[in-house]
């Protein structure tokens, strides 16, 4: 990865990380998608299958690594929680 791609992915995960709500979370969605027009050479998904079974494998993963810690049910964690497992689908296979 270049360090344009860095920067990318870093200036994506504090868009995530700034998700506190569900007109956040749809924010988010717009500019992932813009993403995916302007940077798909650097998804690790081209097809929206793909991006779905990483987004279940992340999903699970995240449960396994918090043990104990289950996911948000509600409030503002909930809706990080959902664009931080969309961004992450975008980088995994």
């Amino acid at each position: 990865m270049n360090a344009i791609t860095h920067e990318h992915t870093d200036a994506m995960y504090r868009l995530a990380i700034e998700v506190r709500s569900k007109r956040d979370l749809e924010r988010f969605l717009d500019k992932l998608a813009e993403d995916y027009e302007i940077n798909c050479e650097v998804w690790e998904n081209r097809s929206v299958p793909d991006f779905l079974i990483a987004l279940a494998d992340c999903s699970r993963r995240s449960e396994e690594s918090a043990k104990a810690a289950a996911a948000p049910q509600s409030g503002p964690e909930l809706w990080q929680y959902i664009a931080r497992l969309l961004l992450g689908a975008s980088v995994v296979r």
